[in-house]
């Protein structure tokens, strides 16, 4: 029963009298306004969306979304929603090459371009990727100095896109970020240029790009993609190659905040090989450049023990995380390679910086496209390479996370190297196929050469010339040391050993002494330190310890000439010529029993290619000598070392270098077994004697080089007398009149007179000008805390007479020629002289 107040009565009574006295009739139109508002009583009002909600509701969209970043897909558009808390916070970008179809036009696993320091910041209605300079190291210390600095050091803007909406419960800005990540840019550049000898040119239209995925995780996120090129490869001629090739290219994009704690960076010497970040920085008022090495922030968890002499755990340790893709048996040796490190860091105090784990199963949250996860990756390609590439924040030089690539075929290395260096004395070694007791050791070996990277270290060339060639085939001292001070050399495996040497070690050291040496200088922590100044002379103190002691030289990598013999790879020893002699020593015994060890098996193919190997091998020998003509040896060093900033290789081995080279021209094309090389497969020609052209060329060509050297030693073997000993070798013959030439002294002889013409051209372009850069020549000089090292330019016009002392050995064997043909009597020989007689006149009269 319904009940109704007296006020409810009363108030119906008073509406009813004030109806009826004000004679107000109630229209039609009221009557079914009424009665519609009683039907719609229960249905919902719709909602207006706004332009962000529209846009990511109206159209099918993929999205990742987190607390960073969020990416959205939706149509052919990648939509980026910035949180106010990510604009203007200083992040990283680069892309990866993820998968391939031709690995010629693209290798797995590298970068695309460099990794850009950026901020996306507002402007003018538009979100605007810019590239931070941080070429400052800290802001200027005044008003007028830090306005100089934002004029001098501005940012670059060099992407904008339009804001298409703000999310107004978050104030999230998102914007449309195709014209970046759907586009081909020439700052991420994804398909070469050059395949080999062939101009690559690829079409890309945005069409042809499809993103697969959209990561986002809590401080960063990547956009995986596949694009499509249609490409043309043409020579050098313009002529086309291939045309119309289709090319697919994954690539991945990934976006990673810095941390906002900066890290101190550690200033950098020349004298101990780390990657280096470039920096300006304020001293005295002005701005002078410097480099600061790249290193992981390894701090003690327990100050007071680690400064009283205790080991300590790190604050945060370096955790590799190995993919389980691997073959199982391949695991414990990766794990051992990255925990191999921590010797080194418990040397200066730590202890569990270094850790391996598989990737966990039992994490959802674990994803090794995280670049909170540093992790060591399998490619199951046909590569036969690892690297360890690393990102750093560009401020600082602090390594934040890093990845090492194992490529499937790595193995194809290991069995290679291990049979052509260590066969002759390794009974295991002797298999096309090695046992897992070598294979496995060996990869451990690979896996920490390139975690060595990871940490920063720089490779240093120069470690193995600090051991003696002799103590290479000492079991004590292999045993103990290896083959080389450190394992960032490429200092492979003892081919200096011979088959009689006993109990003589033939593989790497774990870590060696040079090892040790460089992560205590990049990663002991000193007391009270708050700026990179505070570390200085402590670190230079510990340096100057070592300074004359070989075993801890580091020796820059040459990437385009080798003037330093002592400074290059696959090489041990520190007598070139002895360490090569040995080599060919055992290359030769290796060949008479390489078909009682190697099975020709089904179609000889891997055979051949492990002979065509052999062959390499032995021609990098003679490279290794042939570096010692005009070579100097370079020194990273300071005035009270004592040491010198440069040695010239002495005459006396410089010049046995020559005779052996001159020699060796002779007998390399004669190395090979001819029975072998006619019966296995992809042999084409004889290879032996193919490379002899090469080092008859190395033997005949190292005039200008000795230019250099001489000008910067007058007491070390000279042009000319190269010249004299090379003209005496080639026509030595000629000149007592035996007339038995073989085939070696022909081809000698023409070469010869091949560089009369090209060095007699020379002097008819009186006032070229040339450089040792341009030559490929360069001298280095010292500079701390401001770079590498690298060498200098330095003009070689007015110090090479190369051309001068060519025309006067031009004039002598005219003469001997002219004599040689009235008493020659053989036919062919005589024959020759003449040819040669007229190429020299002609080249002398043109």
């Amino acid at each position: 029963m319904r009940t109704v107040s007296l006020i409810s009565m009363r108030t119906a009574k008073v509406t009813v009298m004030a109806v009826a006295l004000l004679n107000v009739s109630i229209s039609a139109n009221a009557i079914s306004f009424f009665k519609k508002k009683k039907q719609n009583k229960n249905t919902t009002a719709v909602v207006k969306k706004d332009a962000y909600e529209r846009i990511l509701t109206e159209e099918k969209t993929d999205s990742a979304k987190g607390p960073f970043i969020s990416l959205y897909r939706t149509n052919e558009k990648l939509l980026v929603e910035l949180p106010p808390s990510s604009i203007g916070r200083d992040m990283l970008i680069g892309a990866t090459i993820s998968s391939v179809s031709a690995p010629q036009f693209s290798e797995l696993g590298t970068r695309a371009g460099s990794i850009t320091h950026i901020r996306f910041v507002e402007k003018d209605s538009s979100i605007v990727m810019q590239a931070v300079n941080t070429e400052m190291l800290d802001a200027l210390p005044t008003t007028n100095a830090k306005q100089a600095e934002e004029i001098n050091y501005r940012n670059l803007d060099f992407f904008s896109f339009p804001i298409k909406a703000r999310n107004k419960k978050t104030g999230g800005i998102l914007f449309d970020a195709s014209s970046f990540f759907l586009r081909e840019s020439k700052y991420f550049p994804v398909i070469t240029k050059v395949a080999g000898p062939y101009r690559v040119d690829a079409d890309l239209r945005p069409e042809w790009i499809k993103v697969t995925e959209l990561k986002a995780f809590e401080n960063n996120a990547c956009v995986k993609m596949e694009r499509n090129y249609v490409t043309n490869m043409s020579g050098n001629s313009g002529n086309v190659a291939i045309s119309n090739y289709p090319v697919s290219i994954g690539v991945q994009f990934t976006l990673t905040l810095l941390p906002e704690d900066k890290m101190i960076p550690r200033l950098s010497d020349t004298r101990v090989g780390y990657f280096l970040t470039p920096k300006s920085i304020v001293n005295d008022s002005l701005i002078e450049h410097a480099s600061f090495i790249n290193r992981w922030r390894v701090e003690p968890k327990d100050p007071e023990a680690y400064f009283a002499g205790k080991l300590s755990d790190p604050v945060k340790p370096i955790v590799f995380y190995i993919d389980n893709n691997f073959p199982n048996d391949w695991k414990p040796a990766i794990k051992k390679a990255v925990t191999r490190w921590n010797k080194a860091f418990e040397r200066i105090g730590f202890k569990n910086v270094m850790q391996a784990k598989d990737y966990p199963t039992d994490d959802p949250n674990f994803d090794p496209d995280n670049f909170k996860y540093s992790c060591i990756r399998y490619l199951p390609t046909a590569t036969e390479n690892a690297m360890g590439p690393s990102w750093i924040d560009p401020r600082t030089g602090e390594i934040i996370t890093a990845t090492v690539l194992v490529y499937n075929d790595i193995v194809n290395v290991i069995n290679s190297w291990r049979f052509i260096q260590t066969a002759q004395l390794d009974p295991a070694a002797r298999t096309l196929d090695m046992p897992d007791s070598i294979k496995l050791a060996t990869l451990e070996y690979i896996v920490t050469h390139e975690v060595g990277h990871t940490l920063g270290l720089m490779h240093n060339m120069g470690a193995s010339a600090s051991i003696p060639t002799d103590s290479l085939r000492s079991a004590s001292f292999t045993q103990k040391y290896g083959t080389t001070t450190s394992i960032m050399d490429y200092a492979r495996f003892n081919y200096v050993a011979q088959p009689t040497d006993k109990g003589v070690s033939l593989t790497p050291p774990l870590l060696g002494v040079y090892d040790n040496y460089a992560i205590e200088w990049g990663y002991r922590v000193f007391p009270n330190a708050k700026s990179y100044r505070d570390d200085v002379q402590p670190l230079l103190d510990f340096v100057a310890k070592h300074a004359n002691d070989p075993m801890y030289r580091y020796g820059l990598q040459q990437s385009r000439y080798r003037y330093d013999p002592t400074a290059i790879e696959e090489d041990l020893g520190d007598n070139a010529i002895k360490s090569s002699t040995y080599g060919l020593k055992n290359l030769e015994y290796i060949l008479n029993h390489f078909d009682e060890w190697i099975p020709d098996g089904n179609d000889g193919t891997r055979k051949a290619k492990l002979y065509r190997q052999i062959v390499s091998q032995a021609y990098g020998y003679v490279r290794n000598v042939y570096a010692l003509l005009g070579g100097i040896k370079l020194y990273q060093t300071t005035e009270s070392s004592g040491l010198p900033r440069y040695q010239v290789i002495s005459k006396e081995q410089q010049r046995e270098a020559a005779m052996w080279l001159l020699k060796e021209a002779h007998q390399f094309g004669k190395r090979g077994i001819t029975s072998i090389e006619n019966r296995l497969p992809q042999i084409n020609a004889h290879p032996y004697k193919t490379l002899a052209s090469g080092i008859q060329e190395m033997a005949l060509s190292a005039t200008a080089r000795l230019a250099l050297s001489y000008y910067a030693d007058s007491t070390s073997y000279s042009p000319l007398e190269y010249c004299d000993d090379t003209y005496n070798h080639v026509w030595a013959k000629t000149i007592a009149g035996d007339e038995k030439l073989d085939e070696d002294d022909i081809s000698m002889q023409k070469l010869y007179v091949e560089r009369l013409r090209a060095n007699i051209n020379e002097i008819k372009q009186i006032g070229k000008v040339r450089s040792l850069r341009n030559e490929n020549q360069d001298v280095a000089f010292l500079g701390f805390g401001t770079g590498y090292g690298e060498p200098e330019t330095m003009w070689m016009e007015t110090i090479d007479r190369t051309a001068e002392y060519v025309f006067h050995y031009a004039q002598k064997l005219q003469k001997l020629l002219e004599q040689r043909i009235k008493t020659t009597r053989d036919t062919t020989v005589k024959a020759q002289y003449e040819l040669m007689y007229a190429r020299v006149l002609r080249y002398m009269d043109d």
